[in-house]
């Protein structure tokens, strides 16, 4: 298999059988496309590749998880590896406040464990009726996880500590997130001094706390 070969262009020529096969080859020798080249396959096949654990295409498999039109098992190989995304990224999941698509992205360890804890908190008191996607609860296990490879992070101090001002309140989950953003936008002494009164952990690593703070997780 010649990586240097242009795929952008075979996958949009070539006949749907000899394409096929040449995709099974792109897996086989594990060559790494770029997202013009990924956008060229349809829809079945796009699926067939994010199926694969080398597969990275970040922004790629968003789309694709995003996307309602896909099949939700595809969407949810999609999203469930290689993606991660800042705020302004995952704002555009809050913003759709749909579970299912949410859900799709729910048991990728590289995703922020802020992000997840949200997906945590959404399918906790919205969930979907899918049984194959994944649950408050499967999410809460890849948070887990997400925490122990990444460490304890600040903005899941401040995802916390939002979760703590709003707990009781039956609001719309959106209300969680806008208070996570305000808290973010706050200068930081005011917001340790918040996490302190509230018995949170400043962001420090993983296992190491001051004080009387607790860890986040």
């Amino acid at each position: 298999m010649n990586a240097n070969l242009n795929f952008e262009v075979l996958f949009n020529q070539l006949p749907e059988p000899e394409l096929w096969s040449l995709l099974q080859e792109v897996i086989d020798a594990e060559v790494e496309l770029d997202d013009r080249s990924v956008l060229q396959l349809d829809d079945r096949m796009q699926g067939f590749l994010f199926l694969q654990e080398y597969v990275v295409n970040r922004e790629a498999r968003i789309r694709f998880a995003m996307s309602p039109r896909h099949m939700t098992y595809l969407r949810d190989a999609a999203g469930s590896r290689n993606v991660w995304m800042d705020d302004e990224e995952f704002a555009a999941l809050v913003n759709a406040d749909d579970p299912v698509t949410l859900a799709c992205f729910a048991r990728c360890e590289q995703m922020k464990p802020h992000h997840l804890a949200y997906i945590e908190h959404k399918l906790g008191v919205d969930p979907h009726r899918d049984e194959m996607l994944a649950s408050s609860y499967d999410t809460r296990i890849t948070l887990k996880k997400a925490l122990e490879f990444q460490g304890n992070t600040w903005e899941m101090a401040l995802f916390r500590l939002a979760r703590t001002a709003l707990e009781g309140s039956k609001g719309d989950a959106r209300e969680l997130w806008q208070g996570y953003l305000n808290l973010k936008n706050m200068d930081e002494k005011t917001v340790r001094e918040l996490l302190l009164d509230a018995g949170l952990s400043t962001g420090r690593p993983v296992r190491t706390s001051a004080g009387t703070a607790e860890s986040i997780h």
